[in-house]
């Protein structure tokens, strides 16, 4: 009998053992990879991805950038498309033009649970080179753990511009066609 008891229990602790764990995901806070021209504006955004069914109701964080590459608008954060309808910003962010930081960017609101922007920053692109985007302060749900960040950069090439034709050479082309017609009509006669 007890033979049989052990051997029940040591069946039940190798199914239990062969259940998976549970492995739940941290959030992660991300930046894009971007290539743009100089002299371009464009739009930087800051997206969250939550995998596990923990809300998110507030964040925070600083984002720093290459002041001489690129530059940011002084009106700092804007809402992203994922942030329920209800959610404020508390601060868009101190911009520092010459560090290159946008300083305490901050939102709360209702709790979700969702993946997408969370902000954006609009940005012009100064000279050519490379500015990463790189977080600090980061909290999310007022902890400063528990979350991956993914930096992202901004790659800035010299713009392509495309020779325009100047009007003398227009202008000489399309004399030089005219002239071919009219050897064409003379031949034909």
């Amino acid at each position: 009998m007890v033979k049989r008891a052990c051997l029940s229990a040591l069946l039940i602790a190798s199914f239990a053992m062969l259940q998976p764990l549970r492995v739940e995901a941290s959030p992660v806070v991300s930046a894009p990879f971007l290539t743009v021209a100089v002299g371009d504006t464009f739009t930087i955004p800051i997206s969250i991805s939550i995998a596990d069914p923990s809300a998110l109701d507030f964040f925070q964080f600083s984002l720093a950038f290459a002041p001489p590459i690129v530059d940011v608008a002084d009106a700092g954060a804007t809402r992203g498309e994922v942030l329920p309808s209800d959610w404020f910003f508390t601060s868009p962010g101190f911009v520092d033009h010459v560090s290159g930081l946008i300083l305490a960017v901050s939102a709360f609101g209702t709790s979700f649970s969702d993946t997408g922007v969370i902000a954006n920053f609009e940005f012009t692109a100064l000279q050519v080179g490379v500015s990463p985007l790189t977080f600090s302060d980061v909290f999310l749900n007022l902890s400063d753990s528990g979350f991956d960040l993914s930096p992202g950069q901004i790659t800035v090439t010299a713009r392509t511009t495309v020779p325009e034709p100047t009007t003398l050479l227009l202008v000489a082309s399309a004399l030089v066609l005219l002239g071919a017609q009219g050897l064409r009509r003379r031949e034909r006669r």
